[in-house]
């Protein structure tokens, strides 16, 4: 074979190889284009669900608030206000679960907890062994697993020696 044969046959040879590779080039990229649009469509449908959740939680609560006015006849008393509003945050409260936070409400005397507490008032504790404690929830706190969405906002004792 002479010399312009080979290099005749060699081209050839690239040639073939850089349209294979573009074409391997080409089948990536409707890979890669059908997967984005697949984790789109996936991501769309997620947030959708989610808000589906949130949309029926609200409804419920919508309808929830609707049949207690209907039972409203009179003037209320304080009590029975109290115990309307008190199921009408059970019932947002009970929506936000849907979403997978709960409400996180601290016990009066347990340990005040940067993380989980924001502090919002103080008073003076009783005891020494009372510093540092809630004394006090002033608004629940909401958690999802190990994280805080929410403090929950509370009155912190603290303990003042040269009061005693």
């Amino acid at each position: 074979m002479t010399d312009r044969a080979e290099a005749c046959a060699l081209a050839n040879e690239f040639t073939a190889a850089l349209a294979r590779q573009q074409e391997l080039a080409l089948r990536r990229e409707e890979i890669v284009t059908r997967l984005h649009d697949e984790v789109e469509r996936l991501r769309r449908g997620e947030t959708q669900t989610a808000l589906d959740l949130v949309r029926h939680s609200l409804i419920r609560l919508h309808d929830q608030i609707l049949r207690q006015a209907e039972q409203v006849s009179g003037p209320l008393e304080a009590e029975h206000v109290r115990e309307l509003l008190t199921a009408l945050a059970d019932e947002a409260a009970d929506a936000v679960a849907r979403t997978g936070v709960d409400r996180d409400v601290p016990e009066p005397g347990e340990a005040f907890d940067r993380g989980r507490h924001r502090p919002v008032g103080r008073v003076r504790a009783a005891t020494p062994e009372e510093d540092l404690t809630v004394a006090q929830v002033v608004a629940a706190g909401f958690v999802q697993g190990d994280r805080v969405v929410r403090k929950a906002e509370v009155v912190v004792a603290r303990w003042d020696a040269e009061a005693g």
